[in-house]
């Protein structure tokens, strides 16, 4: 595995930092879970392939000021043109799609705009299917960003009442586990808070991409974990269904951690562009 070329695009307020591995043909552009890394994606370096994987906002070297979370959070307009920037600064005029996540939801809420250029679109256990849940709704509730931003002082105190919820039955226990992860320190609480608040108005439509994946013959694939409880398989079904679609989605036997080394190798088959990768 070579080390990778890191890049930064500059739109606006938002910066950009991506890794490029390898000089391939074929473009496959990845973007990670939330908490990850674009070194998730390094293990499809191949001769045949270009890989570029975008660190999303508040992750790696990518930025978006603090101060307009509340008063003006991140627009799917301003990532599209940065993601634009990116493909002309490395030429390319198409590409295989690739998200895991947090990911997913970017991936999702830009499909309908990038429709001409994406050979193929695979997704991972994709945020953004339901932008009515109540973990997409609530980050649109005032008094509920407030209660988070009082949160990322003291993070425990989320899983306290984490831990009631489950109690009273109003949290699954793979949930509480995922909610412990996140309050473990308050650097991982404060970057979760963050993204929650500031990703909220990137809310993917399913009939434009429903319509756009028709129209122009996207392979599409969603592929999900049989035991994840974080995003669960049947969100993904509803969501195949909203968008008018059949026979996109993929279970495989997993949790939502899929980048470990024995995960990776059960959805490395379903991969299109796999037949030029490791």
């Amino acid at each position: 595995m070579s080390e990778p070329r890191v890049q930064l695009i500059e739109s606006e307020d938002l910066v950009l930092e991506y890794f490029v591995y390898g000089h391939g043909d074929t473009s496959v552009i990845c973007l990670h879970g939330h908490g990850r890394h674009a070194d998730d994606f390094a293990f499809l370096e191949h001769p045949s392939l270009k890989i570029i994987s975008i660190h999303l906002p508040f992750h790696g070297n990518s930025t978006f000021p603090i101060e307009r979370i509340e008063s003006s959070p991140l627009k799917k307009e301003e990532f599209l043109i940065a993601f634009m920037k990116i493909l002309v600064s490395e030429r390319i005029v198409s590409f295989h799609l690739f998200a895991f996540s947090q990911g997913g939801r970017f991936s999702l809420a830009l499909l309908p705009h990038l429709k001409e250029q994406i050979v193929t679109c695979t997704l991972i256990s994709p945020d953004g299917m339901d932008n009515m849940s109540f973990y997409n709704f609530s980050s649109r509730i005032g008094l509920a960003r407030t209660l988070f931003r009082s949160w990322e002082k003291n993070p425990k105190r989320l899983y306290t009442f984490g831990k009631i919820a489950k109690t009273l039955g109003l949290m699954r226990p793979k949930v509480l586990t995922f909610v412990r992860e996140f309050t473990s320190s308050k650097k991982s609480f404060i970057r979760a808070s963050q993204t929650w608040r500031c990703f909220r108005e990137i809310q993917p439509d399913p009939k434009s991409i429903g319509e756009s994946i028709r129209k122009h013959n996207i392979p599409f694939r969603i592929i999900m974990g049989s035991f994840d409880q974080v995003i669960r398989p049947k969100q993904a079904y509803a969501f195949e269904k909203k968008c008018g679609l059949r026979d996109v989605v993929v279970e495989i036997k997993s949790g939502h951690n899929f980048f470990k080394e024995n995960t990776r190798e059960k959805f490395i088959e379903f991969l299109p562009f796999r037949g030029s990768s490791k």
